[in-house]
């Protein structure tokens, strides 16, 4: 074949209608050939297809290939697929299906705009309607946050830091208090974000495990669900429903179901009661008449009918007045009648015998308030509680003398206990404390009732001050205030080395008032951050000492200087 009349050509693009012919003998190739170059100044020459694209075509969100594969490269032919979304209307949102592609309508608002007022109707969206407003001439005054200038324009007020105006809208600059990152959060910028700026929150992962308990299940690809029997308990649909009962309940004499003798809920039965036309006879004091009427047999005389109520007329023994003893009317009494009882005066003299007062009017007789000469006093031993109460006046208690208290029989401390409440720290605990009063530890907050004017109150633990001053307050967690008295906030110690030091730390309260409940917590703060103090220990041996607060009282023979 000749070549006479090729031309070359220089284009983006040809079309071939018939045949490509290359190479010296002008080959057409087979189908599927491609065009291979040999190199430069070399006639091409028809090759198979074997190559591939050097960026594969990865599959997006709703893509996917016939083949599975997650990207195409050209070298196998395959068939691309887009994932169809199904949206469904509603009564606010209509979906066309007539148009292409489909059309999503909006039918009207989920909320109503009820107007009142000038205007009176509603509004959803579903219909054009058109509101006016009549002008009352009602005279406005600005509010918080509005400003109305002497030519009635309405504008805002704000604070031009939180919020700004960008051209002529209100705009968050950012909110007034930070939301500082906490425990497992961090940002990608800082550590407080206020909404200035955008910025990413992320959370640690911390691999919590959790384990189902009774009842739970959780499946290795962490599905919680609930067990079930499947039995008393199933399945509606995806809600748990109760099928029937465990056990089942058995008709019993005189007692049938529509169906079947027992009934456990799974289906709906009818229960009947059996009338067994049970035959009753009237014991004392009951008649039941032919008709089946029950009624009270009476004998008319002490018990009478009052109405359609029974009534006692009197009782059957009559009371006889016997010595010194008279009835404002007859001899005997047996309820009928009201009478008055009187007893006669015989003018009976008594002597008074040791701590015995007999005198006054109508010869009182009454116990002396004060008893002496007693030998003995001896209490009920038949179980009921017996009690001596001493004085609870204020600043005036029961004063005993002379007592001896040594028999193995009683029942007491063998010294009263001059503490009004006590707490202690046993457990390892460490409070740090800065510059500001901080309280110890909730569970030392200690209520007392005041003895006497005066209370004496001690905290012991070991302090590490680390050359710093380190102080000490009571504070009133009921009233939230200190005591405003000075010695309740004072200076304690001055440490000028780095050791931890036993320390005992004392506060006087005075000017209470006895049978008073007062209430009191210790509050620690250090010149400079940070103190600490270490009390208790958690079982181990050489650890710090229990921490101690105590109140005692002071008494009443207090001075101060």
């Amino acid at each position: 074949m000749s070549n006479t009349g090729v031309n070359n050509i220089s284009t983006t693009n040809f079309a071939v209608t018939n045949n490509v012919r290359v190479g010296p003998g002008l080959s057409p190739g087979e189908a599927g050939s491609v065009l291979t170059s040999n190199g430069e100044n070399l006639a091409v020459s028809w090759g198979t297809n074997n190559s591939v694209l050097p960026n594969a075509l990865t599959m997006g969100d709703n893509l996917s290939l016939l083949s599975g594969n997650p990207s195409f490269n050209g070298g196998v032919a395959d068939t691309i697929n887009g994932s169809d979304t199904t949206y469904q209307g509603s009564t606010t949102i209509d979906i066309d299906i007539a148009t292409s592609p489909d059309t999503i309508n909006v039918l009207k608002t989920p909320g109503t705009l009820t107007l009142t007022g000038a205007g009176v109707g509603t509004f959803d969206g579903a219909t054009n309607t058109t509101i006016n407003i009549t002008d009352t001439n009602t005279t406005y005054t600005g509010g918080d946050g509005i400003d109305i200038s002497g030519a009635d324009i309405i504008s805002v007020e704000f604070d031009n830091d939180t919020i700004i105006l960008d051209g002529t809208d209100l705009s968050v600059d950012h909110v007034p208090e930070y939301l500082t990152a906490g425990t497992n959060i961090s940002y990608s910028s800082g550590t407080t974000y206020d909404g200035s700026t955008a910025i990413t929150i992320s959370s640690t992962n911390t691999d919590t495990t959790y384990t189902g308990g009774d009842g739970i299940d959780i499946s290795g690809s962490d599905i919680i669900s609930v067990e079930f029997d499947n039995d008393t308990i199933i399945l509606d649909g995806t809600d748990l429903a109760v099928d029937h009962v465990p056990e089942y309940l058995t008709a019993g004499t005189n007692i049938s179901y529509s169906s079947g003798t027992t009934f456990n809920g799974s289906t709906a039965i009818t229960i009947s009661s059996t009338n067994t036309d049970t035959t009753y006879t009237g014991g004392d004091g009951i008649d039941i008449s032919g008709a089946d009427i029950i009624s009270v047999e009476f004998d008319n005389d002490t018990i009478i009918l009052d109405g359609t109520d029974l009534a006692v007329d009197h009782v059957p023994e009559y009371l006889t007045a016997g010595t010194n003893i008279s009835y404002s009317s007859g001899t005997t009494f047996n309820g009928s009648s009201a009478i008055t009882i009187s007893s006669t005066d015989t003018n009976t003299t008594y002597s008074a015998g040791d701590n015995i007062n007999v005198g006054g009017p109508g010869n009182q007789i009454s116990v002396d308030k004060t008893m002496t000469n007693q030998n003995n006093i001896q209490f009920e031993t038949n179980g009921t509680a017996t009690t001596i109460v001493g004085s609870d006046y204020p600043s005036a208690p029961t004063v005993c003398t002379y007592l001896d208290l040594s028999s193995t029989t009683n029942i007491s401390p063998s010294v009263v206990s001059p503490f009004l409440a006590t707490k202690v720290q046993q457990t390892y605990f460490v409070r740090t404390v800065g510059t500001a009063f901080i309280e110890y530890s909730s569970n030392f907050r200690t209520s007392f009732v005041a003895q006497s004017a005066n209370v004496l109150v001690e905290f012991q633990a070991v302090i590490a001050a680390y050359s710093k001053v380190f102080y000490g307050g009571l504070y009133d967690y009921v009233a939230g205030s200190f005591w405003t008295t000075p010695q309740t906030q004072t200076r304690f110690k001055y440490d000028n080395g780095v050791d931890q030091d036993p320390t005992t730390l004392y506060w006087y309260l005075t000017g209470l008032t006895a049978g008073t409940t007062y209430y009191i917590s210790p509050y620690f703060k250090s010149s400079s951050a940070s103190s600490y103090i270490y009390t208790g220990n958690s079982g181990t041996a050489n650890s710090f000492a229990p921490g101690i607060f105590r109140v005692s009282d002071g008494g009443e023979n207090v001075s101060v200087y």
